[in-house]
């Protein structure tokens, strides 16, 4: 398994696995929408342009497995923190990919002067919330009915992680 940083090259296999992931229920992609090839091209250059983004993925035989985005910004009050998201194809291995690239994003986000990591999903995602809290993610709050899944209101668990 290969971690690295998005390429200009991957759009159309990142493309295929935000479908995936929109079918599987695994995906969390924090740009949220439809993303086209020309969309996805905006986006991939904003990431490589900012030095407070980064998208990595997680390559197995050439092929995009996951993903974990790490979007900050320049706002001098906020620019020490980045919104995390994470969409793993593959469930057998989730925990697995999970982690590799859970790891390699703590590692950016030390690296590029953030020291807050946070990220909200439902608390139905019992197996990603475990995931993130073996890395040391901790639960910030929850906020009650918030999310429409499917017809039924749902909680969205907020959770943190400090970059030491």
């Amino acid at each position: 398994m290969e971690i690295r940083p998005i390429e200009m090259k991957d759009i159309e296999s990142f493309l295929n696995l935000l479908a995936s992931l929109d079918s599987s229920g695994f995906g969390g992609f924090s740009g949220d929408g439809v993303l086209s090839v020309s969309n996805t091209e905006n986006l991939f250059s904003n990431v490589l342009q900012d030095s407070r983004k980064q998208i990595l993925v997680a390559l197995d035989e050439g092929e995009i497995k996951g993903y974990m985005s790490l979007f900050g910004n320049n706002v001098e009050m906020t620019k020490h923190r980045a919104n995390v998201s994470l969409g793993i194809r593959d469930v057998v291995h989730q925990n697995r990919i999970g982690k590799d690239l859970l790891n390699a994003g703590i590692r950016w986000a030390g690296d590029n002067d953030i020291y807050r990591l946070e990220l909200s999903l439902p608390v139905s995602r019992t197996n990603m919330i475990e995931l993130y809290k073996t890395l040391g993610f901790l639960t910030e709050g929850e906020r009650i009915d918030s999310l429409l899944i499917e017809g039924e209101y749902t909680n969205e668990l907020y959770l943190y992680r400090l970059i030491n």
